[in-house]
Formats: structure tokens, sequence, C-alpha cells
């Protein structure tokens, strides 16, 4: 999987982020790094990624929740946050680093709830 260095999104920006929402998805959470996106939508995960800045070839790629094993959530030092997601049968999980002011505790009470 990937790391993803990510700064929060407003869900509403989330229909100029990518075009692969569906009519009637609403998204809950959307993050932005340099490279590319992730979505979480009331349906799915969406991970929208860039090879390189300036390449213009974009992966999409779409996850259920169900495909999701666990999570962990690490708080480290000065108030930076990191977020793993192991998804389906991918040994590296998807790691999400937050700045400070991100908010991945509300990611991880969503999560929770796709799982419960």
């Amino acid at each position: 999987m990937r790391i993803l260095d990510v700064e929060q999104a407003s869900p509403r920006d989330a229909p100029g982020l990518t075009d692969h929402l569906v009519p009637g998805e609403a998204v809950g959470a959307a993050f932005v790094s340099p490279t590319g996106a992730i979505l979480f939508t009331d349906r799915r995960i969406l991970l929208v990624a860039r090879e390189h800045l300036l390449e213009a070839r974009v992966e999409t790629s779409s996850y259920p929740y169900r495909e999701i094993r666990r999570f962990a959530l690490v708080e480290g030092a000065q108030g930076f946050l990191q977020l793993r997601i192991w998804i389906g049968d991918e040994d590296h999980p998807l790691h999400l680093r937050a700045r400070p002011g991100a908010d991945l505790r509300a990611l991880q009470q969503l999560l929770a709830g796709k799982l419960a």
C-alpha cells in the first residue's frame, strides 16, 4: 500500500478531487496529499493517486469497507497523527500521516462505525 502525507479537506470539495463519485454518494471525510486524495464515503474508500507530481496518469482505487481487516491510530510527538488501515490481502497498510490539526480521530470513529 501507500504512505500519504495528508491534510484535511472539506467533504464539499470531494467532487473536485475525483470524477468517480456516483450520484447520491455522500463523502464523510476527505484528505488531500501532493500526489492525490483519499475520500471516505458512505459506501467505500476512494484512493486517487498520481504516480508523480507532474504525472498526467491518475489511478483511482475503490475499496469497500468490508475489505478492511483492521486499523490503528498512532499519536506522535507534537500533535502528529498517523492512521494505518489494512485493506484486503495487502501485506502493508494504507498509511495516512497528518499534520497537527487534521481530525483523524473523527475518521477513526467513522471506520469503527462501518466495521461494527
